[in-house]
């Protein structure tokens, strides 16, 4: 009989192995953290709109809206923290509701925490009127 051939992989075999998971990664990688980016969106986006609802309920309470460093409070909210560790909740009075003669108005921020991998996705804006936006571009 022949000789013994060697059983196992040779350098170059597992060399093209791990080039080829390294490519592999360098195109999964990015796409991944696009996907974890939209779910952070989302679920900011949804407890907007949670705080949107109560807003509409607070109003017919208290014939205002709840605005300013007290608006979670007064709604009976807490922000959640999947949302909390990537954005800055912040309610606010829009435009108008200043004289008796304008209607009560607010605007929901959420202002992405710098040093997350939400940084550089842009603030959202949820208003009384539903216009949304996202980094300074209409819609979400």
């Amino acid at each position: 009989m022949g000789g013994r051939r060697g059983l196992g992989f040779t350098l170059l075999e597992v060399m093209m192995v791990v080039a080829i998971i390294a490519i592999l990664a360098a195109i999964a990688l990015p796409g991944y953290d696009y996907q974890v980016r939209k779910g952070h969106r989302s679920e900011a986006q949804t407890f907007m709109t949670e705080l949107a609802t109560r807003q509409s309920q607070y109003l017919l309470d208290a014939r205002k809206y709840a605005v300013g460093t007290t608006a979670l409070t007064d709604l009976n909210e807490t922000t959640p923290a999947s949302v909390a560790t990537y954005y800055d909740i912040a309610i606010e009075t829009g435009t108008g509701g200043t004289t008796p003669d304008l209607p009560p108005t607010f605007r929901i921020r959420a202002t992405p925490k710098v040093g997350t991998k939400q940084d550089g996705d842009g603030e959202l804006i949820l208003r009384h009127d539903g216009y949304k936006s996202r980094g300074g571009t209409e819609g979400w």
